[in-house]
């Protein structure tokens, strides 16, 4: 993950998307992604978490996933 922003995010997002569509394997380290409920600068609002990105990762893998043959989280 490049960083806990909606650039670094959607950026990595892409590359796991075209990683994917070739059949590669996907690892992440997402200890950079802030904790549910942690104040946010930027937008004055507060971090949904880890947990609701990792499902638009792993839903963008299905989809983008033609082969059916790999196992996802």
């Amino acid at each position: 993950m490049k960083d806990d922003s909606i650039e670094g995010i959607y950026d990595t997002l892409k590359q796991c998307a075209l990683i994917s569509k070739s059949a590669g394997g996907i690892g992440l380290a997402v200890s950079c992604i802030r904790a549910t409920g942690s104040y946010i600068a930027g937008t004055n609002g507060n971090s949904n978490g880890l947990v609701p990105m990792l499902r638009v990762y792993n839903n963008t893998a299905r989809y983008v996933d033609q082969g059916g043959n790999k196992v996802l989280a």
